[in-house]
Parts: C-alpha cells; structure tokens; sequence
C-alpha cells in the first residue's frame, strides 16, 4: 500500500457531485485490502468489550473512565483533552439521559449537544454519537466531522451518496437520522468494493463495527487522494498508512501500539 503515490482519486475543484467520483472512489478503494477493514473492525470490538460494554445499563463507570472514553470518541488528542477538561469537574448526569433515555436516539443526541453549548457543536455530536455507537454499535450510528461536515458541506458520506442532498436537516434530531440513513446506505457501496468479505460480516463480533472501519478506510483514502495534490511526496511520506490514519479517525491506537 503507498499512501504517498500521486493519486487519482479526486480533481482539484471536484466535490460530491462531480459524476466521475463515486468511481473513482472505488477504485482507489482497491488500495485498502479486507484484512485491513477486518484488522480495525476486531480493535472496534476489543475496545468494546474493554470500555464500552455495560455503558447502557451502567453508567458510573463513565466517570471513572472518561479519558480513555474521550480518546476513543474523538480522532484528535486535542480534542480529547478538550472534552475531558469540559468534565473535569462536572455532573456526570447528563449522560444518563443520552444513554438510558426512553426518547429516540435522534432526540437525545440533540437534548445532549443543546445543553452542551460551552462545547463546539461538532465535538459535542462526536461524544455524544461516539458513546453512543461504540456501547450499542448495532443500534446508534456515529456523526463525526469526517463523516459529514454540515458547516462546511464535506465528509465522506456525502461523497459515497454523490450528493449532500439528502444530509441537509433543520435541526439536530433530524441530521442524525439523516446521517444514519445515509451511513446504511454506504453499506451497499461498500459491498461493491470488495471490502465486505464474509470472514467480516459472519462474524458477530466484527460485523457491528464492519462498516464504520470501511468508512473510516474510504475517507483515509479520500484525505490521501486530496492531499497529493498539494503536498511534496516528502512531506507525504511523514504521514500515518493509510490504515493507521483511519485507525485515528476511528480513536485507535496505530498498528504496533499497545
């Protein structure tokens, strides 16, 4: 795999309804093998099992784990630390709402975010989707900024859907919907790569976290296609592989740490 090589994946001035790029996508996908997918979908599962489980029913033990809960829901170390120091000396209240509450998901997500306004509104949306697919991976759905970026119009899913037509919501309750509705979709994409090998989607432990390591891998692949255009292939070279760069994205540890 060479992240670094000149890439076709996207024109300058190319966004998501340039009609040549859900193609070109996937076969700049051909860069990401399954073992790579399978590999980040079993650490998804094995943090899990570590941080997450029992979350739903259980929510003491948040405080007691909250910076490594920060690590794994946001995909830079600033932003952890941000998030940790908003609750350093907070109620740890407001989650169970989020995570216990009888509303639809759609509507916690956004009662979260309103009554975190200290908190930028994207971080808020990472925690709280983060905790909430990473404890019940099959239910609830993340919304990140790399999936979709609503401020600015970019993210992946936008890119797989070849529009952002059907992401533009009113509100929060109805973005995140939308968001889930279009990361279902990306499913029948990701098929179509390749990536969706059944050593992944037959195994019940892997297959919850099976697309959102594919969507993590597309817009790796994505970001290392942009940046060729601009950056010396030197300067390419410092970056993480392209596995390791969704790894972060995804809030894990890169390859060969512990």
């Amino acid at each position: 795999m060479l992240p670094q090589r000149q890439s076709h994946i996207i024109k300058q001035k190319t966004g998501p309804d340039d009609p040549e790029l859900q193609s070109n996508l996937q076969e700049a996908l051909g860069q990401v093998a399954p073992e790579d997918v399978i590999a980040i979908a079993d650490e998804l599962a094995e943090r899990h099992a570590r941080l997450f489980r029992g979350l739903e029913t259980d929510s003491v033990s948040l405080a007691s784990s909250f910076a490594d809960i920060a690590s794994a829901v946001a995909h830079t170390k600033a932003n952890a630390r941000i998030i940790t120091n908003t609750f350093a000396q907070s109620d740890f209240a407001i989650f169970d709402q989020l995570l216990h509450g009888e509303a639809p998901a759609s509507a916690r997500v956004a009662n979260f975010v309103e009554k975190l306004d200290a908190l930028d509104t994207r971080l808020a949306l990472e925690l709280a989707t983060g905790l909430l697919h990473n404890t019940s991976p099959s239910q609830h759905w993340l919304w990140t900024r790399w999936l979709w970026d609503p401020t600015v119009g970019t993210g992946i899913l936008p890119l797989l859907a070849g529009s952002i037509h059907n992401l533009i919501a009113d509100n929060l309750a109805d973005g995140y919907a939308r968001v889930g509705a279009v990361t279902a979709m990306s499913v029948k994409f990701g098929e179509g790569t390749g990536l969706f090998v059944e050593e992944l989607t037959s195994n019940e432990k892997r297959a919850p976290f099976a697309n959102s390591a594919f969507l993590a891998c597309a817009y790796s692949v994505y970001l290392y296609g942009t940046t060729s255009w601009r950056l010396s292939r030197e300067f390419n070279g410092l970056l993480p592989t392209l596995p390791n760069m969704a790894r972060r994205l995804l809030g894990l540890r890169k390859a060969g740490n512990s």
